[in-house]
């Protein structure tokens, strides 16, 4: 018997409208991220996205089923964006401090780099977890990940001697996450006395008093 891969076996035409298939539900989730940042989970509706994406209708519903699966769909499409997107800009950087700031900046979704309603998108999916326990475990899996990107970091910057040698990277990711929530909450409101920038300021202010690497900065009191 021929050991002929099964994706060989599929003609090719077919597996072009398949990837095409593929790109389209994609995009389609983009639009979907999109429409929730804007007007919330509860508020969404098919007619909102299809009228965002150009899509029918009809369409949606054959790519993802109810409402409900659409809205999941596009949580775990934000999920695994962000966190290949933090992934892809901490590549390239090498200094452990550096690499730190950075993971932070995307854990509270307002730098540039991080997709639009980033954060919103957390915030509707930690919601939407509270009564779901299917989707719960996925959002609980996802927090595993921002917390071993950070710890990868602080063990890097304690093994260059950048931070403090009695440093845990378990624990440091572990407040870092827990900060981030709730100064990411009051810059996403928007709370007057707390952008988005200054949100970032705090984070790693705080780290920086955890940590002590050489040449953070520090948030002034004032």
């Amino acid at each position: 018997m021929s050991d002929t891969s099964a994706s060989a076996r599929i003609p090719a035409a077919a597996r072009r409208v398949g990837r095409r298939s593929g790109r389209k539900r994609a995009d389609v989730l983009a639009h979907v991220c999109l429409v929730v940042g804007e007007r919330g989970a509860d508020a969404t509706r098919f007619a909102d996205v299809a009228e965002a994406s150009g899509v029918p209708v009809s369409t949606l519903q054959y790519y993802f089923g109810t409402l409900d699966d659409m809205l999941i769909a596009a949580f775990r499409h934000a999920a695994l964006r962000d966190v290949a997107a933090v992934r892809a800009a901490l590549a390239p950087l090498a200094d452990p401090w550096e690499r730190l700031s950075t993971a932070c900046a995307f854990a509270l979704g307002f730098c540039e780099a991080a997709a639009p309603y980033s954060w919103h998108l957390r915030v509707e999916a930690w919601r939407w977890a509270q009564r779901d326990p299917v989707w719960r475990a996925e959002v609980l899996a996802d927090a595993a990940d921002w917390r071993k990107i950070i710890a990868e970091a602080v063990a890097e910057g304690v093994a260059a001697g950048r931070f403090r040698a009695d440093a845990d990277p378990g624990q440091v990711a572990l407040q870092a996450l827990a900060m981030s929530g709730g100064i990411g909450l009051a810059a996403a409101l928007p709370d007057p006395a707390v952008t988005a920038e200054r949100a970032h300021r705090l984070l790693v202010d705080m780290l920086a008093r955890l940590l002590g690497p050489t040449g953070a900065p520090t948030e002034p009191d004032s």
